[in-house]
Protein backbone atom coordinates (compact mmCIF):
# COMPACT_ATOMS: atom_id res chain seq x y z
CA UNK A 1 0.00 0.00 0.00
CA UNK A 2 2.01 3.29 -0.84
CA UNK A 3 0.83 6.74 -0.01
CA UNK A 4 2.19 9.07 -2.17
CA UNK A 5 2.13 12.31 -0.28
CA UNK A 6 4.19 15.11 -2.56
CA UNK A 7 5.20 12.70 -5.76
CA UNK A 8 3.27 10.83 -7.94
CA UNK A 9 2.63 7.16 -7.95
CA UNK A 10 4.98 6.92 -11.20
CA UNK A 11 7.56 8.82 -10.23
CA UNK A 12 11.02 7.24 -9.25
CA UNK A 13 13.26 9.84 -9.94
CA UNK A 14 15.63 11.08 -6.92
CA UNK A 15 14.25 14.38 -6.77
CA UNK A 16 10.53 13.14 -6.82
CA UNK A 17 11.23 10.42 -4.57
CA UNK A 18 13.31 12.61 -1.97
CA UNK A 19 10.31 15.10 -2.20
CA UNK A 20 7.99 12.06 -0.14
CA UNK A 21 6.86 8.62 -1.07
CA UNK A 22 6.00 6.58 1.97
CA UNK A 23 5.09 2.72 2.04
CA UNK A 24 2.41 1.47 4.53
CA UNK A 25 2.64 -2.02 6.12
CA UNK A 26 0.38 -3.54 7.97
CA UNK A 27 -0.03 -6.66 9.45
CA UNK A 28 -2.55 -8.29 12.10
CA UNK A 29 -2.03 -11.92 14.17
CA UNK A 30 -4.78 -13.57 15.92
CA UNK A 31 -3.38 -17.00 18.03
CA UNK A 32 -5.50 -19.35 20.12
CA UNK A 33 -4.81 -22.60 21.73
CA UNK A 34 -4.31 -24.46 25.24
CA UNK A 35 -1.51 -23.52 27.57
CA UNK A 36 -1.20 -26.38 30.62
CA UNK A 37 -0.02 -23.79 32.90
CA UNK A 38 -0.46 -20.22 32.87
CA UNK A 39 0.90 -19.02 35.29
CA UNK A 40 4.32 -21.17 35.52
CA UNK A 41 3.99 -22.79 39.20
CA UNK A 42 4.88 -26.35 39.78
CA UNK A 43 1.64 -26.96 41.63
CA UNK A 44 -1.62 -25.97 40.98
CA UNK A 45 -1.09 -25.00 37.97
CA UNK A 46 -4.15 -23.40 35.78
CA UNK A 47 -4.61 -24.96 32.44
CA UNK A 48 -6.59 -22.49 30.31
CA UNK A 49 -7.25 -21.50 26.90
CA UNK A 50 -6.10 -18.24 25.64
CA UNK A 51 -6.14 -16.11 22.48
CA UNK A 52 -4.14 -13.37 21.60
CA UNK A 53 -4.35 -10.93 18.85
CA UNK A 54 -1.28 -8.48 17.55
CA UNK A 55 -2.10 -5.82 15.34
CA UNK A 56 1.01 -3.55 14.07
CA UNK A 57 1.33 -0.66 11.34
CA UNK A 58 4.59 0.61 9.82
CA UNK A 59 4.84 3.33 7.83
CA UNK A 60 8.38 3.22 6.24
CA UNK A 61 10.10 5.90 3.37
CA UNK A 62 10.90 4.99 -0.10
CA UNK A 63 13.94 7.53 -0.80
CA UNK A 64 16.85 7.01 -2.47
CA UNK A 65 19.23 8.43 0.16
CA UNK A 66 17.94 8.91 3.33
CA UNK A 67 14.99 6.49 4.96
CA UNK A 68 12.22 7.06 7.80
CA UNK A 69 10.25 4.25 9.77
CA UNK A 70 7.38 4.71 12.08
CA UNK A 71 5.73 1.76 13.84
CA UNK A 72 2.49 1.36 15.97
CA UNK A 73 1.62 -2.50 17.59
CA UNK A 74 -0.93 -3.23 20.04
CA UNK A 75 -0.74 -6.98 21.48
CA UNK A 76 -4.29 -8.03 23.33
CA UNK A 77 -4.15 -11.52 25.41
CA UNK A 78 -6.59 -13.25 27.15
CA UNK A 79 -7.07 -16.20 29.42
CA UNK A 80 -10.02 -17.85 29.87
CA UNK A 81 -9.55 -19.26 33.11
CA UNK A 82 -7.60 -16.41 34.88
CA UNK A 83 -9.14 -12.82 33.68
CA UNK A 84 -5.86 -11.25 36.37
CA UNK A 85 -3.36 -12.94 33.66
CA UNK A 86 -5.19 -10.95 30.76
CA UNK A 87 -2.99 -8.47 29.31
CA UNK A 88 -2.40 -5.32 26.79
CA UNK A 89 1.18 -4.05 25.48
CA UNK A 90 1.85 -1.33 22.86
CA UNK A 91 4.55 0.25 21.13
CA UNK A 92 5.26 3.24 19.52
CA UNK A 93 9.01 3.17 17.75
CA UNK A 94 10.47 5.02 14.92
CA UNK A 95 13.65 5.36 13.46
CA UNK A 96 15.82 7.68 10.97
CA UNK A 97 18.47 6.85 8.65
CA UNK A 98 21.04 9.33 6.87
CA UNK A 99 24.03 9.17 4.35
CA UNK A 100 26.15 10.92 5.02
CA UNK A 101 28.79 10.17 2.41
CA UNK A 102 29.18 7.32 -0.08
CA UNK A 103 29.42 4.36 2.48
CA UNK A 104 29.00 6.71 5.77
CA UNK A 105 25.82 6.79 7.32
CA UNK A 106 24.21 7.59 10.63
CA UNK A 107 20.63 6.49 12.24
CA UNK A 108 18.61 7.37 14.99
CA UNK A 109 15.94 5.61 16.69
CA UNK A 110 13.61 5.72 19.88
CA UNK A 111 10.60 3.69 21.55
CA UNK A 112 8.42 4.37 23.70
CA UNK A 113 6.83 0.53 25.12
CA UNK A 114 4.65 -0.70 27.54
CA UNK A 115 5.02 -4.41 28.37
CA UNK A 116 4.69 -6.96 30.66
CA UNK A 117 7.40 -9.48 32.45
CA UNK A 118 6.70 -13.05 31.12
CA UNK A 119 5.49 -15.76 34.00
CA UNK A 120 8.92 -17.77 35.39
CA UNK A 121 11.44 -14.80 34.49
CA UNK A 122 13.24 -13.31 36.78
CA UNK A 123 11.46 -10.37 37.86
CA UNK A 124 8.28 -12.33 37.82
CA UNK A 125 6.41 -11.57 41.06
CA UNK A 126 5.10 -15.42 41.22
CA UNK A 127 1.54 -16.89 40.86
CA UNK A 128 0.12 -14.90 43.60
CA UNK A 129 0.26 -11.01 42.05
CA UNK A 130 -1.27 -10.10 38.75
CA UNK A 131 1.61 -9.94 35.89
CA UNK A 132 4.38 -7.29 36.37
CA UNK A 133 4.02 -4.89 33.96
CA UNK A 134 6.55 -1.91 32.94
CA UNK A 135 7.05 1.06 30.83
CA UNK A 136 10.42 1.60 29.02
CA UNK A 137 11.97 4.45 27.16
CA UNK A 138 15.18 4.04 24.38
CA UNK A 139 16.90 6.06 22.68
CA UNK A 140 20.02 5.74 20.60
CA UNK A 141 22.34 6.04 17.71
CA UNK A 142 24.25 4.41 15.14
CA UNK A 143 27.07 5.39 13.07
CA UNK A 144 28.54 3.44 10.61
CA UNK A 145 31.48 3.61 8.06
CA UNK A 146 32.11 1.27 5.30
CA UNK A 147 34.08 3.51 2.95
CA UNK A 148 36.78 1.02 2.94
CA UNK A 149 37.15 -2.06 1.31
CA UNK A 150 38.87 -4.02 3.82
CA UNK A 151 37.97 -1.87 7.45
CA UNK A 152 34.90 -0.97 8.32
CA UNK A 153 33.27 0.27 11.81
CA UNK A 154 30.17 1.08 13.78
CA UNK A 155 29.63 2.75 17.00
CA UNK A 156 26.11 2.12 18.66
CA UNK A 157 24.90 4.50 21.57
CA UNK A 158 21.67 3.45 23.76
CA UNK A 159 19.84 4.94 26.52
CA UNK A 160 17.06 2.83 27.75
CA UNK A 161 14.56 3.62 31.14
CA UNK A 162 11.93 1.36 32.78
CA UNK A 163 9.82 1.81 35.28
CA UNK A 164 7.75 -0.68 36.93
CA UNK A 165 3.89 -0.32 37.62
CA UNK A 166 2.95 -1.81 41.19
CA UNK A 167 1.51 -4.89 41.27
CA UNK A 168 -1.77 -5.75 43.37
CA UNK A 169 -1.18 -2.28 44.89
CA UNK A 170 2.65 -3.51 46.02
CA UNK A 171 5.31 -1.34 44.64
CA UNK A 172 8.25 -2.05 42.24
CA UNK A 173 10.08 0.70 42.31
CA UNK A 174 12.76 -1.14 43.49
CA UNK A 175 13.28 -2.32 39.72
CA UNK A 176 13.35 0.78 38.44
CA UNK A 177 16.82 1.79 36.25
CA UNK A 178 18.28 3.63 33.64
CA UNK A 179 21.22 1.75 31.48
CA UNK A 180 23.39 3.47 29.32
CA UNK A 181 25.35 1.39 26.51
CA UNK A 182 28.46 2.11 24.72
CA UNK A 183 29.31 -0.70 21.66
CA UNK A 184 32.40 -0.35 19.05
CA UNK A 185 32.88 -2.97 16.44
CA UNK A 186 35.87 -2.52 13.85
CA UNK A 187 36.14 -5.28 11.43
CA UNK A 188 38.68 -6.37 8.97
CA UNK A 189 37.44 -7.99 5.61
CA UNK A 190 41.16 -9.80 3.94
CA UNK A 191 39.27 -10.42 0.46
CA UNK A 192 38.30 -13.93 0.85
CA UNK A 193 35.60 -15.39 2.92
CA UNK A 194 35.61 -14.54 6.22
CA UNK A 195 35.86 -11.32 7.90
CA UNK A 196 37.53 -10.48 11.41
CA UNK A 197 36.59 -8.02 14.41
CA UNK A 198 37.53 -6.62 17.66
CA UNK A 199 34.11 -5.32 19.43
CA UNK A 200 34.73 -3.11 23.04
CA UNK A 201 31.71 -2.60 25.04
CA UNK A 202 30.57 -0.06 28.29
CA UNK A 203 27.45 -0.95 30.09
CA UNK A 204 26.27 1.47 33.08
CA UNK A 205 23.72 0.50 35.10
CA UNK A 206 21.72 3.01 37.69
CA UNK A 207 19.00 2.27 40.30
CA UNK A 208 16.33 4.76 40.62
CA UNK A 209 15.53 3.70 44.27
CA UNK A 210 17.83 3.81 47.14
CA UNK A 211 17.37 -0.01 48.43
CA UNK A 212 18.78 -1.07 45.19
CA UNK A 213 21.70 1.61 44.50
CA UNK A 214 24.12 -1.16 46.21
CA UNK A 215 23.49 -2.82 42.46
CA UNK A 216 24.41 0.35 40.60
CA UNK A 217 27.89 -0.74 38.35
CA UNK A 218 29.63 -0.12 35.38
CA UNK A 219 30.56 -3.20 33.08
CA UNK A 220 33.44 -3.23 30.51
CA UNK A 221 33.50 -6.08 27.75
CA UNK A 222 36.22 -6.91 25.22
CA UNK A 223 35.91 -9.37 22.74
CA UNK A 224 37.67 -10.77 19.13
CA UNK A 225 35.93 -12.86 16.42
CA UNK A 226 35.19 -13.82 13.22
CA UNK A 227 32.40 -14.13 10.25
CA UNK A 228 33.52 -17.42 7.69
CA UNK A 229 30.76 -17.50 4.45
CA UNK A 230 31.45 -21.49 3.74
CA UNK A 231 29.28 -21.74 0.14
CA UNK A 232 27.80 -18.28 0.40
CA UNK A 233 24.35 -18.97 1.51
CA UNK A 234 25.52 -20.86 4.43
CA UNK A 235 27.83 -19.06 7.48
CA UNK A 236 29.34 -19.42 11.11
CA UNK A 237 30.34 -16.37 13.42
CA UNK A 238 32.11 -16.93 16.42
CA UNK A 239 33.88 -14.30 19.20
CA UNK A 240 35.57 -14.43 22.46
CA UNK A 241 36.41 -11.94 25.02
CA UNK A 242 36.04 -11.18 28.96
CA UNK A 243 34.19 -9.02 30.40
CA UNK A 244 34.62 -6.97 33.92
CA UNK A 245 31.93 -5.32 36.06
CA UNK A 246 32.78 -3.03 38.94
CA UNK A 247 30.13 -1.92 41.10
CA UNK A 248 29.51 1.77 42.86
CA UNK A 249 29.78 0.12 46.28
CA UNK A 250 33.47 0.07 47.22
CA UNK A 251 32.80 -2.99 49.62
CA UNK A 252 31.62 -4.95 46.87
CA UNK A 253 33.77 -7.46 44.60
CA UNK A 254 34.23 -6.78 41.20
CA UNK A 255 33.19 -9.21 38.80
CA UNK A 256 35.31 -10.38 35.57
CA UNK A 257 33.77 -13.59 33.60
CA UNK A 258 34.80 -15.18 30.24
CA UNK A 259 32.52 -14.68 27.24
CA UNK A 260 32.11 -16.88 24.49
CA UNK A 261 29.28 -17.42 22.02
CA UNK A 262 29.11 -19.33 18.24
CA UNK A 263 26.57 -19.58 15.84
CA UNK A 264 25.88 -21.45 12.69
CA UNK A 265 23.49 -21.35 9.32
CA UNK A 266 23.81 -24.59 7.28
CA UNK A 267 21.68 -24.91 4.30
CA UNK A 268 21.50 -28.46 3.50
CA UNK A 269 19.36 -28.67 0.61
CA UNK A 270 17.54 -25.63 -1.18
CA UNK A 271 14.90 -26.10 1.27
CA UNK A 272 16.13 -27.26 4.26
CA UNK A 273 18.19 -25.31 6.63
CA UNK A 274 19.56 -26.17 10.14
CA UNK A 275 20.89 -22.96 12.40
CA UNK A 276 22.52 -23.24 16.02
CA UNK A 277 24.28 -21.28 18.66
CA UNK A 278 26.03 -21.58 21.60
CA UNK A 279 27.03 -18.85 24.28
CA UNK A 280 28.33 -18.39 27.54
CA UNK A 281 28.11 -14.75 28.86
CA UNK A 282 27.32 -12.24 32.53
CA UNK A 283 23.98 -11.09 32.13
CA UNK A 284 22.30 -8.26 34.17
CA UNK A 285 19.15 -9.97 35.88
CA UNK A 286 15.62 -8.26 36.35
CA UNK A 287 15.69 -8.81 39.90
CA UNK A 288 18.04 -6.34 41.75
CA UNK A 289 18.73 -8.57 44.26
CA UNK A 290 19.93 -11.45 42.20
CA UNK A 291 22.34 -8.74 40.48
CA UNK A 292 23.60 -10.90 37.73
CA UNK A 293 23.84 -14.34 36.27
CA UNK A 294 26.51 -16.44 34.12
CA UNK A 295 24.65 -17.55 31.28
CA UNK A 296 25.57 -20.78 29.22
CA UNK A 297 23.01 -21.85 26.66
CA UNK A 298 22.34 -23.81 23.30
CA UNK A 299 19.81 -23.58 20.47
CA UNK A 300 18.91 -25.42 17.55
CA UNK A 301 16.94 -24.88 14.59
CA UNK A 302 15.50 -26.45 11.75
CA UNK A 303 13.94 -25.21 8.89
CA UNK A 304 11.97 -27.25 5.92
CA UNK A 305 10.26 -26.13 3.03
CA UNK A 306 8.73 -29.50 1.50
CA UNK A 307 6.79 -27.15 -1.25
CA UNK A 308 6.57 -23.72 -1.79
CA UNK A 309 3.49 -23.01 0.24
CA UNK A 310 4.52 -24.54 3.41
CA UNK A 311 7.36 -24.37 6.17
CA UNK A 312 7.53 -26.74 8.83
CA UNK A 313 10.21 -26.00 11.92
CA UNK A 314 11.49 -27.27 14.59
CA UNK A 315 13.80 -26.25 17.61
CA UNK A 316 15.54 -26.95 21.05
CA UNK A 317 17.03 -24.56 23.52
CA UNK A 318 19.06 -25.99 26.88
CA UNK A 319 20.16 -23.00 29.61
CA UNK A 320 21.96 -23.02 32.68
CA UNK A 321 21.90 -19.72 34.59
CA UNK A 322 23.56 -19.50 37.97
CA UNK A 323 23.11 -16.52 39.83
CA UNK A 324 26.03 -14.82 41.48
CA UNK A 325 24.33 -12.83 44.56
CA UNK A 326 21.32 -15.46 45.58
CA UNK A 327 21.65 -19.18 46.25
CA UNK A 328 20.07 -20.16 43.05
CA UNK A 329 20.16 -21.75 39.59
CA UNK A 330 18.33 -22.43 36.75
CA UNK A 331 18.33 -25.15 34.30
CA UNK A 332 16.18 -24.61 31.18
CA UNK A 333 14.55 -26.84 28.34
CA UNK A 334 12.73 -25.32 25.76
CA UNK A 335 11.56 -27.27 22.93
CA UNK A 336 9.20 -26.83 19.87
CA UNK A 337 7.48 -27.38 16.66
CA UNK A 338 5.74 -25.31 14.16
CA UNK A 339 4.04 -25.40 10.60
CA UNK A 340 3.24 -22.35 8.53
CA UNK A 341 1.25 -22.55 5.50
CA UNK A 342 1.17 -19.63 2.94
CA UNK A 343 -2.59 -19.42 1.85
CA UNK A 344 -1.90 -16.54 -0.28
CA UNK A 345 0.00 -13.47 -0.29
CA UNK A 346 -1.38 -11.87 2.10
CA UNK A 347 -3.08 -14.71 4.20
CA UNK A 348 -1.29 -17.64 6.05
CA UNK A 349 -2.20 -19.81 8.95
CA UNK A 350 0.14 -22.32 11.12
CA UNK A 351 0.35 -24.62 13.87
CA UNK A 352 2.25 -24.57 17.20
CA UNK A 353 3.17 -26.91 19.89
CA UNK A 354 6.12 -26.09 22.55
CA UNK A 355 7.10 -27.70 25.82
CA UNK A 356 9.11 -25.97 28.46
CA UNK A 357 10.89 -27.25 31.57
CA UNK A 358 12.19 -25.21 34.53
CA UNK A 359 14.62 -26.44 37.09
CA UNK A 360 15.49 -24.37 39.81
CA UNK A 361 16.57 -24.46 43.55
CA UNK A 362 14.13 -21.58 43.66
CA UNK A 363 10.81 -23.19 44.00
CA UNK A 364 8.56 -20.17 42.72
CA UNK A 365 10.63 -20.93 39.18
CA UNK A 366 10.49 -24.37 39.50
CA UNK A 367 7.93 -25.39 36.93
CA UNK A 368 6.81 -27.00 33.31
CA UNK A 369 4.28 -26.09 30.84
CA UNK A 370 2.64 -27.35 27.59
CA UNK A 371 1.23 -24.89 24.74
CA UNK A 372 -0.61 -25.98 21.33
CA UNK A 373 -1.77 -23.10 19.40
CA UNK A 374 -3.22 -22.19 16.23
CA UNK A 375 -2.19 -19.48 14.19
CA UNK A 376 -3.92 -17.24 11.36
CA UNK A 377 -2.99 -13.74 10.22
CA UNK A 378 -3.19 -11.23 7.77
CA UNK A 379 -0.56 -8.73 6.15
CA UNK A 380 -0.09 -5.88 2.97
CA UNK A 381 3.59 -6.26 3.30
CA UNK A 382 6.44 -6.89 2.71
CA UNK A 383 7.54 -6.23 -1.17
CA UNK A 384 9.34 -3.24 -1.64
CA UNK A 385 11.61 -1.94 -4.55
CA UNK A 386 14.47 -3.47 -3.02
CA UNK A 387 13.22 -6.78 -2.69
CA UNK A 388 11.66 -8.05 0.64
CA UNK A 389 12.04 -6.47 4.16
CA UNK A 390 11.23 -6.62 7.34
CA UNK A 391 9.25 -3.10 8.37
CA UNK A 392 8.42 -3.74 11.58
CA UNK A 393 12.23 -4.23 12.80
CA UNK A 394 13.47 -1.03 14.42
CA UNK A 395 17.11 -2.21 13.60
CA UNK A 396 16.78 -3.04 9.70
CA UNK A 397 18.27 -0.01 8.90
Amino acid sequence: MSLDLLSGPDDRSDSGRLTGSFDLFSRVTVDGGQDSNVTRVKNGAISSSFAEAKAEAALRSNWTNHEALLIVDVTDRRVAESSRENTVDARLATAVRVDVDDGVFGRGFAEVKRGHIRRGDDADPGAGFEPLTFNQYLIGGVYDDRRDDRVFSRVVGEAVHRDYNPTDGLSRDSLDRTTFNLRGFVGYSPGGEYDLFISPSLLRDVYVEEVSEVQNSTRFTLSVGGVRDITGVSSFNGRVGVSHRVFDESDRSSQTDFVLSGGLLWNLTPVMSVTAGADIENQQSDDPRAGTKLSRSFRLGLDYDPFEQLIIGGYLSVANEEFQQIDREDDDLLAGANATYLINEHLFAGLHFEHEISDSTDPARDFDATTVMFRIGAKLCCQADDGIVNPFNLGRF
